[in-house]
């Protein structure tokens, strides 16, 4: 599965925005670093309250102010994202010749023979499946991040499909001419099988992403154990020394009370060393505790500290496309400096080479690292090349 995606870009952001706004029934006036967007009663967007609403297009807090902002990461670009996607989670276009270039495999892109003519031949249709997918990551205390991620498998075989999905984005920028959309004719089933098949492979796609922030988590984690684990260490020293200081006054008071011939101070200091013995008993327990708790690793204090930093990983499919392409064969004519000859492959559009081609004398098969040569009419490989 490709992790080719669209940058998400304050200029995008601000684009789509501004796009979106105004076929919800808004206007959007831009004002230097604003979008400065009248809502009226009849407008489709509920983000935004009827009236007049600044948007600052910054994610500079004293810029932004109590006005709402605008960048890849803000709760208004998010909202309207997912807005978009509630309206028209679900759709179907079809990708023909016409819309896209031909993509030349590997192993002729690093050759060195020249291409001197490329027709694409389709031979019929097939459906595949495209999904647009948020990924939420956090943790409970510091840690958050959202990253949006692009999929797209076969619907019958439920193959991956990674230069569909290239090929697709390549028509999601503001430059490119729009794919006209229609409603799905995707069964139920079907759609979930699809979409659970990218949503798995998304998940792998990110991972390196999941265990940055897992490792950024763990690290959180144990430095807070090893400040506790500090301050409980202190606590101990502390409660040591209180201990031996109120023994020693407990000895004094017993020597005290031996001395004293007044029954009244007699009484007074017998209730007094009553007082300092329950004092000492209550920090005894309290050390033994610690005392303990240390001995065991401080296991709830673990427990605690380590569901505060553990991760949740949120996979949401938000849009998901029926897309149905052309599948057939590429005829690619290449020219060495001696000899011209053609080459058939299978090709879907949109898709790229849907097969491998050998070598004609070594049978191995062509590749970036090992790319076409011609030898006379025959098509070899680079390492078996006379």
């Amino acid at each position: 599965m490709s992790d080719a995606s669209l940058s998400v870009t304050q200029a995008r952001v601000e684009r789509f925005a501004k796009t979106y706004l105004e076929m919800s029934g808004c206007s959007v006036q831009e004002r230097d670093d604003e979008l400065v967007v009248t809502v009226p009663e009849t407008a489709t967007t509920d983000l935004l309250n009827t009236g007049t609403t600044t948007i600052v297009c910054s994610s500079d807090p004293e810029r932004i102010g109590n006005e709402l902002a605008l960048h890849p990461e803000s709760e208004t670009f998010q909202g309207l994202l997912r807005e978009a996607a509630d309206q028209a989670p679900i759709g179907r276009v079809e990708l023909m010749d016409a819309d896209t270039e031909i993509q030349l495999p590997d192993w002729l892109v690093e050759s060195e023979v020249s291409v001197a003519s490329t027709q694409f031949m389709p031979y019929y249709d097939r459906t595949a499946v495209v999904g647009l997918f948020r990924i939420g990551i956090e943790t409970v205390s510091e840690y958050q991040t959202a990253v949006l991620r692009t999929g797209a498998v076969d619907a019958n075989s439920m193959g991956e499909l990674p230069a569909l999905t290239d090929r697709l984005l390549a028509h999601s920028t503001p430059d490119s001419a729009p794919i006209e959309a229609t409603a799905t004719t995707l069964n139920e089933s079907t759609a979930r099988e699809a979409i659970d098949t990218i949503g798995e492979v998304i998940i792998k796609q990110v991972q390196p992403t999941i265990a940055e922030i897992q490792e950024g988590a763990t690290r959180a984690a144990g430095a807070e154990l090893d400040e506790y684990r500090q301050l409980q260490d202190q606590r101990i020293e502390e409660l040591e020394a209180e201990i031996s200081a109120v023994s020693n006054n407990i000895e004094k008071l017993s020597a005290t009370i031996e001395e004293t011939e007044s029954q009244a101070e007699r009484l007074e200091t017998l209730q007094e060393r009553k007082d300092l013995k329950s004092k000492r008993e209550e920090l005894q327990n309290e050390l033994a505790e610690l005392t303990e708790a240390r001995s065991a690793g401080f296991p709830q204090k673990r427990q605690e500290v380590s569901n505060r930093h553990s991760l949740e990983v949120v996979v949401e499919p938000l849009i998901m496309t029926e897309l149905q392409y052309e599948q057939g064969e590429l005829e690619v004519t290449v020219v060495d400096s001696t000899t011209q000859t053609s080459v058939r492959v299978g090709y879907g559009n949109g898709i790229g080479v849907t097969e491998s081609l050998a070598c004609e004398r070594c049978g191995s098969t062509l590749s970036g690292e090992n790319p076409l040569r011609l030898d006379g009419q025959a098509t070899c490989c680079t390492s078996c090349r006379k």
